[in-house]
């Protein structure tokens, strides 16, 4: 499912040199929330940002610890407007999903419904924590490449893709979504 063009706009591709790429968020005109386990194995160095059919290499990355979210400056400010932050989604809220996942090569709209807050989870490795951690059912499910989407509720940010529940290859539509951490309007002030 596509989206509309004004949504479309302030969605972003992020790529690393040698491969790679997750989806973001433009928050302010010059800054991009996304996952911070997109640049765990990789350098921000040398990264691009894709949005609004421009490219912008990456400035500066910060990572708010023990969460996975990240905010990325642009060394410019993007024409798009960018998303509204919004509060902590109630249960049973209907949720959207927005990324490139599976290789698209526009923006992807995932419908889905949010089932609930844990206080943590982890991947599968135990590399990526999730703190505060969302649950959401979709459907299309979220897949590789949509981490950093934001998740809407009511048109306004709640979160971030993170995680897939897919045990044994079977992607369960389940999901993990990164909520606002502590401090995340402190590290946006710092920027």
């Amino acid at each position: 499912m596509t989206v509309l063009p004004a949504l479309n706009r302030s969605v972003a591709r992020l790529s690393a040199p040698g491969g790679g790429y997750c989806s973001g968020a433009l928050i302010a005109p010059d800054i991009v929330l996304t996952c911070a386990h997109f640049f765990r194995e990789r350098l921000h160095t040398g990264a691009r940002v894709r949005i609004d059919g421009s490219v912008f290499p990456v400035d500066s990355l910060n990572i708010l610890a023990g969460t996975d979210v990240a905010l990325v400056r642009l060394p410019d400010r993007v024409e798009a407007t960018p998303f509204e932050l919004g509060p902590s989604p109630r249960l049973f809220a209907r949720t959207l999903t927005l990324g490139y996942g599976g290789q698209a090569r526009s923006v992807q709209a995932r419908p889905g419904v949010y089932l609930g807050t844990l206080p943590v989870s982890w991947s599968r490795k135990r590399v990526t924590r999730v703190r505060p951690a969302g649950v959401v059912y979709a459907n299309p499910p979220a897949v590789k490449g949509d981490s950093g989407g934001p998740v809407l509720v009511g048109g306004k940010v709640v979160g971030v893709q993170s995680l897939i529940l897919d045990p044994g290859g079977t992607n369960l539509r389940i999901a993990t979504v990164s909520l606002w951490p502590r401090g995340l309007a402190r590290s946006l002030r710092g920027l």
